[in-house]
């Protein structure tokens, strides 16, 4: 090899050696869904996981999609990221790439319950004056999917109507508190959960939060 020709060749080499070097230390960016959560707080302990994991530079739980995005060096697994998850809480599952997030359904109200979803999407409903039973207990058991205590709540209503005919129970997913619905409930809707019951003679009571006595007792129950 000439000198003429060693000058040509070493810049070349030298260029391919940093575009190894960078290559090999980038980062990437990775969706993966996950199922079997029942909160937004969920994602909590699925991030601090994540954080002890060596590579990985952040991460971002969106509790819409269920999905968590992982900025990491390449040389992370996705494996090692979905044990991550897995082992974040009971039932936690990660799933690679997008649009499969979900969170635990909720439990099937008693035989004979009457009750009735009046939206899952957070669109408008119209006045909720409009929509009670006039001879029941109305209760308008406002949720989201991500509210973890909507689920206490929903609990005590399942408790309530498997031994009181008299309750109507209406759902209503707010989803989020930019939809429809949430614009429409107006000041009122401050924080989840969000209960509105209607006594039989059209008495009204707003509640806010977990509180299962204070519910207990809207519907006559001591």
């Amino acid at each position: 090899m000439t000198l003429r020709t060693l000058f040509l060749v070493l810049p070349l080499l030298a260029g391919t050696l940093l575009l190894d070097a960078s290559t090999a230390t980038a980062d990437r960016t990775q969706v993966y869904s996950v199922q079997g959560v029942d909160c937004a707080d969920c994602g909590t302990p699925i991030k601090s996981g994540l954080k002890k994991l060596k590579g990985v530079k952040k991460s971002a739980f969106d509790i819409h999609k269920v999905e968590i995005t992982v900025t990491m060096d390449n040389h992370v697994t996705d494996q090692a990221v979905l044990d991550v998850i897995a082992r974040s809480g009971h039932g936690f599952k990660g799933i690679l790439g997008p649009g499969q997030g979900a969170y635990l359904p909720l439990e099937t109200y008693p035989k004979g319950a009457d009750v009735v979803v009046l939206t899952e999407s957070g669109a408008a409903v119209g006045p909720l004056e409009k929509l009670r039973i006039p001879s029941k207990y109305t209760v308008f058991d406002v949720y989201a999917d991500w509210c973890g205590p909507c689920r206490v709540v929903d609990a005590k209503l399942r408790e309530l109507t498997e031994r009181r005919p008299d309750i109507a129970v209406r759902k209503l997913n707010v989803v989020d508190f930019e939809s429809p619905l949430a614009r429409e409930l107006g000041a009122k809707l401050k924080a989840l959960p969000y209960v509105v019951v209607f006594s039989p003679d059209g008495r009204r009571t707003d509640l806010m939060g977990a509180n299962t006595s204070k519910l207990a007792a809207a519907v006559g129950t001591r």
